[in-house]
Order: structure tokens, then sequence, then C-alpha cells
């Protein structure tokens, strides 16, 4: 019995501390979180106030792309309540802020400033140091132009790399509430080259068709011409038909034609230019008449092992002008 009491005892005194423990002020379980100096708030969900950004930069083009902020002045003063000038100048003054931010964990990042007015960012979307392994692209605020500006590093100028790059301003205050989110969209492509894998049957020299006009717009971004212009080019000898290294780009300016006329190689398992009989043939095959049907042909030696795979490259080269060139880079897979 005595055991009994002391066990009833026991539970009420349990059940008496656990009510004194809670509060009987209500605000601290639904005040708002009041974040410090040193945290990075979270981004209140506001999809109206994500400005998403196309950039489209080339490896040898264009590696940066600039935003007028005036053209979101509207938007500033809608979620902002503050005209851009008020913005500008809020940043030197306290009343507003400029942050990246994490779009991972949907927070603002109080980051110094390491690029200008702004943060380099690696190949994850977060900010960096410049001398990061990963670092591909910087993203800096012009506050006299009003402008912002997304820039690739060294280590961004690749043709592939995608980014998504997140900036943001925000009245100044412990959560950031009132804000205007820029999001860059960033895609790096590369007009000079072309990947591409091909089938190859491995009984009777069948080739595969590479057509110019499926590559049209490289060339005439690359050599500024229209395809006429282009074929009309080769048949002058200002255009030249050239192999390449397959992992260095390097032109091969030198090796004499090997495959059929009235340009093209035979090539050896390695991608180098070889003598009939070879592994894998290209052969530029120009139509003056019909350039729509202009074209590359791939094929390879017969007999060759069905589900063995070689490299190989070409292209063409403005000989009035190195710098304006377009390779393929073609896989080609071999089969029965």
């Amino acid at each position: 019995m005595i055991m009994k009491r002391n066990i009833f005892l026991a539970l009420c005194c349990f059940a008496c501390l656990s009510f004194t423990a809670c509060s009987d002020d209500y605000a601290d379980a639904s005040s708002k979180h009041v974040y410090g100096e040193n945290e990075n708030p979270y981004m209140r969900v506001d999809i109206d106030a994500q400005m998403s950004v196309t950039a489209p930069l080339e490896v040898n083009g264009e590696h940066a792309y600039t935003v007028n902020l005036a053209d979101y002045a509207d938007k500033f003063e809608e979620k902002m309540g503050m005209s851009l000038d008020a913005v500008m100048s809020g940043l030197d003054n306290g009343t507003t802020v400029f942050y990246p931010i994490n779009a991972t964990r949907n927070q603002w990042e109080k980051t110094a400033y390491n690029a200008g007015t702004g943060w380099y960012f690696n190949s994850a979307n977060q900010p960096c140091e410049a001398n990061d392994e990963y670092c591909r692209a910087m993203v800096s605020l012009n506050q006299s132009a009003r402008t912002l500006t997304v820039e690739l590093t060294e280590g961004g100028i690749v043709a592939g790399t995608v980014l998504s790059l997140n900036v943001g301003f925000a009245v100044n205050g412990p959560d950031y509430d009132n804000y205007l989110r820029f999001t860059f969209e960033v895609s790096v492509t590369d007009p000079t080259v072309s990947v591409t894998s091909v089938n190859l049957p491995n009984t009777d020299y069948t080739a595969v068709d590479l057509m110019l006009t499926d590559v049209e717009a490289n060339l005439t971004a690359v050599f500024n011409m229209s395809l006429e212009e282009f074929i009309a080019a080769f048949d002058a000898g200002t255009i030249r038909f050239y192999a390449a290294n397959p992992s260095t780009g390097t032109w091969d300016t030198e090796s004499a034609y090997t495959g059929e006329e009235p340009a093209g190689y035979w090539f050896d398992a390695t991608g180098t230019v070889c003598a009939y009989p070879g592994t894998v043939c290209a052969n530029f095959k120009p139509d003056s008449e019909s350039v729509s049907e202009s074209c590359v042909k791939v094929c390879c030696m017969p007999g060759l092992t069905a589900g063995d795979s070689y490299m190989c490259s070409f292209g063409f080269v403005d000989t009035t002008d190195s710098s304006k060139f377009f390779r393929y880079i073609v896989t080609c897979n071999i089969v029965e």
C-alpha cells in the first residue's frame, strides 16, 4: 500500500512540474523569430518577387550578361515599397541590403562582398572565393549604373556549364520579408563545336550523313555566312576541311586528304589521320546545286567488332581568319 501511495505522489509531482513548465505567455509560441546579427534569415516565399533572368553565354562569344534594374523599377516599388533610387542609396545608409540567396535552404546568406559589390559563385551555385577550384562565375552590382551583371570566370568558360545564381535586395530588418530576388539562369554553349555520336554498320561502308543544315546556325554564327556563301567559300578555297585531335581540338593542317574527293580523311583507332585502310572515315560532300544536301559522310571499315567505339574529329577553318572555325567531335559506335 505504501509503495502504491509513493508512486501516486510521484506521478502527481511530475504532472505539476509539467504544467508549471508551460508558459502562460502565448506570444512565446506565436511571435516571429527575431534573427540575430550573425544569423541567415529564412526567405519568405513570394513567387511574384522572383525575377528570372536567362543568361545565354558562349565559350567563344559573350562571357557576361547585364540586367538593367530600371526595367524592374515597378517591381521594386511593389515589393519593397521603395523607388529604385531609394533602394540603391539605402545600401549606403543601411535601410536596404543586397545579399546572395541559398536557394536550396531558402535563406539569405549574410556574406561579405568579394567581387566588387558582389560575389564569386561555384559550380554548386554558392558564394565562394575567387581562387576556389570550382569557381565558375561572379555576380556584381553597379550602383551608379543601376545594373546587375553575371560574368563567367575562367573555370566557367566551358561548354555545358549550367548555373542558377540567386541574389536579392531587401528592406533591412530582422527578417528581410520585403524583397526582390533575381535568379540568373546561366547556360554556356560553344557554337564552334558539335558533339555527336553515330552508329556505323560494320558490313559495307554504309555511311551516316551529318547534314550541314543541322549545324547551319553554328556556321552562320562562326563564319558570318549563309549556307550558300559557306559552300561557295569552300569551292573557292577560303574555307578548308581539316581533321582535328578529338581530345585537344588541335587542327591537323598538314596531313593530305586520305578519303574521298573533294575532301576526306581516314582515321586510325586513336583518331589520327591515316591512309586507307583505316578505322573510320569522314568525307565532306558539298553540293553547290542544292546546298541543303551538303553533308559529311561518316563510315567505318567493314569487319570491325560490333560494340567497339572510336572517336574522331574534323571540321572547317576560315583560311583568311583562323579564329573562325567549326568542328565535329564524333563518337563512332560500331554495330552489326
